[in-house]
C-alpha cells in the first residue's frame, strides 16, 4: 500500500529512512530529555523537562512549566520556553497561550496571532477558529479575522466554506465571511463534492455553494456526496443517489460505503466487492472483508487509494487493483 502512515520513530528527518538510523530517548542524570540519532545527529538538546515528538519538524518543550518550540532539523531552539501551554505545528503555525489567553506563532517563532482570544484550533486549510466571550469566527496565517467572531459555533473550512450556527440555526459562510447559506436551518453538515447537507423540519435538503437548494432527499438516511453520489438507506438496506436525487443504485446492500477513484465497497450477506458509478458489480462480491483506507482513522473509509483496496478472502489478507486481480 502507498499510503504513508506516521510512525513513532523516524519520520523522515534528513533523507534518511528508519532503517538507516534509529532515533533514541536521551536522559541526563538530572532527569531532562531530549531526542537524538543513535550514534548521531542531536535532535532535541537533553535540558528540557519533557517535549512532545516532532509535527512539521518541529517539537514542541517543556522547562520548569513554560512550552517553548525546538526546530530537530538543527537543534535550534526557534521559541524560548515562556508560554503556559501550546499546540504543535500545522500548516506551519503553531496554538500558544499566554495569560490566559490563545494565538499563534509561525516556525521562525514569530507571533503572528498575539494570544488574545480565549480559545484557539489549529490551522486547517490556511484558516483557524478562534473563540472570543463565546463566539467564534477564524483568522487567517496573516492573523486577520477573516470571519467575524460572532457564531455560536463553525467548523472546519471544507471546499472554502465552513458551516456556522448563530441563533441556534445553521448555514454556511465562505473564506471571506460572506454568508453563502443564510443560517435557518435545523442542522447542516459540512460541504462534501460541492453539496451541504441540511436539516429543516425533519427533512434533508441538499443545497450548493450558491445557497440554492437543489432537491429535498426523500430517505431519511442519506449521507453526504462523494464522486457524485450519495449513499441512502432504509429498512437496513443501502443504495446509492446522484445530484438530482434519483437513485442511480437501488437499495439491495447490507452495507456501502462512499465512491472513492470510481468505486464504491458494498456488501450483501457477509461478502464484499465494488460496483461502478452504473452500480455495476465490477468486483464480485466474493471477499469475506474489505479493509479501512486508513485503519487508525477514526472515521473509518472502505474502498480504493492509489489504484489499490486491501481485502480478505480464503484466510489472508492482500491487495486487489480495480480489475480485483491479487496485486503480487
Amino acid at each position: 500500500m502507498k499510503k504513508i502512515t506516521t510512525l513513532i520513530i523516524c519520520l523522515i528527518f534528513f533523507g534518511m529512512t528508519a532503517q538507516a538510523q534509529k532515533v533514541i530517548f536521551t536522559k541526563t542524570p538530572e532527569g531532562k530529555r531530549g531526542l537524538q540519532f543513535e550514534g548521531g545527529a542531536v535532535l532535541i538538546p537533553a535540558k528540557y523537562d519533557d517535549f512532545r515528538l516532532p509535527q512539521e519538524n518541529i517539537s514542541a518543550v517543556v522547562l520548569d512549566k513554560k512550552w517553548g518550540f525546538v526546530n530537530v532539523m538543527n537543534a535550534t531552539e526557534t521559541v524560548a520556553p515562556k508560554y503556559e501551554n501550546s499546540g504543535d505545528y500545522v500548516e506551519g503555525m503553531a496554538a500558544v497561550a499566554l495569560n490566559g489567553k490563545w494565538g499563534f506563532v509561525d516556525k521562525a517563532g514569530k507571533e503572528i496571532v498575539p494570544p488574545r482570544y480565549d480559545n484557539a484550533m489549529d490551522f486547517y486549510d490556511g484558516a483557524a477558529r478562534v473563540m472570543l466571550g463565546g463566539k467564534w469566527g477564524f483568522v487567517d496565517r496573516t492573523g486577520k479575522e477573516i470571519v467575524l467572531l460572532k457564531y455560536q459555533a463553525v467548523d472546519n473550512f471544507s471546499e472554502g466554506m465552513s458551516s456556522v450556527q448563530l441563533n441556534g440555526k445553521w448555514g454556511s459562510v465562505d473564506m471571506t465571511g460572506k454568508e453563502i447559506v443564510a443560517p435557518r436551518y435545523d442542522d447542516g453538515a459540512k460541504f462534501s463534492d460541492g453539496m451541504m447537507r441540511v436539516l429543516l423540519d425533519g427533512k434533508q435538503i441538499f443545497v450548493d455553494k450558491t445557497g440554492k437548494e437543489i432537491f429535498v432527499s426523500k430517505y431519511f438516511g442519506t449521507g453526504d456526496f462523494s464522486e457524485g453520489f450519495a449513499i441512502v438507506s432504509a429498512n437496513k438496506k443501502f443504495g446509492f443517489i446522484d445530484k438530482t436525487g434519483k437513485e442511480i443504485v437501488v437499495m439491495n446492500y447490507d452495507f456501502a460505503d462512499d465512491f472513492s477513484e470510481g468505486l464504491a465497497a458494498v456488501g450483501m450477506g457477509g461478502k464484499y466487492g465494488f460496483i461502478d458509478a452504473t452500480g455495476k458489480e465490477v468486483i464480485p462480491l466474493k471477499f469475506g472483508s474489505i479493509y479501512p483506507i486508513d485503519e487508525k482513522a477514526d472515521d473509518k473509509k472502505y474502498g480504493f487509494y492509489d489504484g489499490e483496496a486491501k481485502v480478505w478472502l480464503d484466510g489472508r489478507a492482500f491487495y486487489i487493483n480495480k480489475a480485483g486481480e491479487e496485486i503480487k
